[in-house]
C-alpha cells in the first residue's frame, strides 16, 4: 500500500532549521540544561512534530 504524504507548511522547514540554531546558540551560551535552551528545544520538538504529521498550522 503506498503511503499518503500529507502537505506541509512551505515556511516549516525554514522555521525548523531557523529554531534548531536559535537551541544550538542558547546551548552554547547558557548550557543545555538552561530553562531557555530547553524551553527553545521542546519548541522545536513541536515543529518537528508538525513537519512528521504532515500538520499545517
Amino acid at each position: 500500500m503506498d503511503q499518503i504524504i500529507e502537505p506541509v507548511e512551505p515556511e516549516l522547514p525554514m522555521a525548523i532549521l531557523m529554531k534548531k540554531e536559535e537551541m544550538i546558540e542558547l546551548g552554547l551560551r547558557y548550557g543545555l540544561a538552561n530553562e531557555k535552551t530547553i524551553e527553545c528545544s521542546q519548541q522545536l520538538d513541536d515543529l518537528l512534530n508538525k513537519f512528521t504529521h504532515g500538520e499545517i498550522r
